[in-house]
C-alpha cells in the first residue's frame, strides 16, 4: 500500500522516482513481462502528470516543489553534480571501489541521484562521512569536504523553504484531494504489480529501491522526515 501521508505535492516526486526505477531496475528481470511492466510504469507516469496539472491549476506549484527558477541557482542539480564529481574522483584513487561504496552508502549511483531532495541531503552526509573515513587515500579531501558540505547546506536550506511553503498551503482543495486519492490508488496498485513480478524471482528486497516511501520509517518515535538542520558552512580550505 502507498503511505497515506504522502501529500499532494510529494506525489510528483514519489511517482516520478518510481517510474524511473521501474524502467531502470525491473524491465529485463522477467523478459516475458516487460511489456506489462512498461505499461504499469506508463500508467503511473500519466497519473503523476495529471496530478501536476491539477496542482498547477491550484497555483503556487513552483513555491512548493523544486522547479528551478530562472535567475536562481539550481541547488538540487548542484548537489547532484558535487556527488557525481566526488565519486569520479574517488574512483581514480587507490581503493577507489571501497571508497565509492562508502560514499554512496552501498547504493547504486542512479538510485541515489533519483531520490527526493530531502534524502539527497542524507546522501551528502554519507559522502562527508566517507571523505573523513578515507582521507588518507584522498589527498584533496579537505577541498572535497568543503564543496560537498556547501552543497549539502544549500540543499538543506532549500528543503526547509519548500517545507514551509507546503505548510502554508497544506490545505488541499477538493480537486487536489480527489486527484491525490486517485494517484494513491494507482501508486498502491503499481506496488502490488511490481512486487508480484519480483516475488517469484526472490527480489522483493528491491522494493525500497523502487518505491522511495518504503525506504523511510514513518510515524515511529524519534524518526523524522524533516530536512537536516542547516549549520554554518565550513571554512574554505586554504
Amino acid at each position: 500500500m502507498a503511505d497515506p501521508y504522502i501529500d499532494q505535492y510529494e506525489t510528483l516526486a514519489y511517482g516520478r522516482f518510481a517510474v524511473a526505477q521501474i524502467l531502470a531496475l525491473v524491465i529485463g528481470l522477467d523478459p516475458e513481462a516487460n511489456s506489462f511492466v512498461k505499461l504499469t510504469a506508463d500508467r503511473l507516469a500519466v497519473e503523476t502528470d495529471t496530478m501536476e496539472v491539477v496542482l498547477k491549476k491550484a497555483g503556487a506549484l513552483d513555491a512548493v516543489t523544486y522547479k528551478v527558477v530562472e535567475g536562481k541557482p539550481d541547488v538540487v542539480g548542484n548537489a547532484k553534480g558535487a556527488l557525481r564529481r566526488l565519486v569520479a574522483y574517488a574512483e581514480s584513487r587507490e581503493k577507489g571501489e571501497a571508497i565509492v561504496a562508502d560514499i554512496l552508502h552501498h547504493e547504486n549511483m542512479s538510485t541515489v541521484l533519483r531520490r527526493r531532495p530531502v534524502k539527497l541531503v542524507a546522501a551528502l552526509d554519507h559522502a562527508l562521512t566517507a571523505i573523513e573515513k578515507h582521507k588518507a587515500n584522498l589527498p584533496e579531501y579537505a577541498n572535497w569536504a568543503y564543496h560537498v558540505a556547501a552543497a549539502r547546506d544549500a540543499l538543506a536550506a532549500l528543503n526547509e523553504g519548500v517545507r514551509k511553503a507546503r505548510v502554508d498551503r497544506r490545505e488541499a482543495t477538493p480537486e487536489t484531494e480527489a486527484a491525490r486519492l486517485k494517484w494513491l490508488r494507482r501508486y498502491s496498485a503499481t506496488k502490488l504489480i511490481v512486487e508480484g513480478i519480483l516475488k517469484p524471482l526472490g527480489k522483493t528486497a528491491m522494493m525500497p529501491e523502487i518505491f522511495d516511501d518504503l525506504a523511510e520509517v514513518h510515524r515511529a518515535e524519534g524518526v523524522s522526515d524533516a530536512p537536516a538542520k542547516v549549520n554554518a558552512p565550513p571554512r574554505s580550505p586554504k
